[in-house]
C-alpha cells in the first residue's frame, strides 16, 4: 500500500499548472516504479494526441529546441549511473 507523503510549504504555494505538472511527474514516476517491480515495463509504442502524456511530450521537445534539455540515450543514462555507483 503506498505511503503517504507530505509536501513543502513550497509546493503548497505552487500554481495549478505547476500543481498539475508535478502531479504528472509523480504518477509516471509510481506508475513506472510499479511496473518495473512487477517486471512489466515497456517503452509505450502509442501515445494519443492531447493526451497527458503527448503534451509532456510536446512541452520536451519545445524545451529541447530551446535547449533548456539535453536527452540522453539509454546507454549514456546506464553508463552514467555506473560511474556513479563507482
Amino acid at each position: 500500500m503506498p505511503t503517504a507523503k507530505i509536501v513543502s510549504q513550497e509546493t503548497a504555494t505552487l500554481s495549478i499548472d505547476e500543481l498539475e505538472r508535478l502531479i504528472r511527474r509523480v504518477v509516471r514516476e509510481e506508475v513506472t516504479q510499479a511496473l518495473e517491480a512487477w517486471g512489466l515495463y515497456e517503452e509505450p509504442t502509442l501515445i494519443e494526441p492531447g493526451s497527458p502524456i503527448h503534451e509532456d511530450l510536446v512541452e520536451l521537445l519545445k524545451m529541447k529546441e530551446a535547449g533548456a534539455l539535453k536527452l540522453l540515450s539509454s546507454e549514456e543514462v546506464w553508463e552514467t549511473k555506473n560511474d556513479l555507483r563507482g
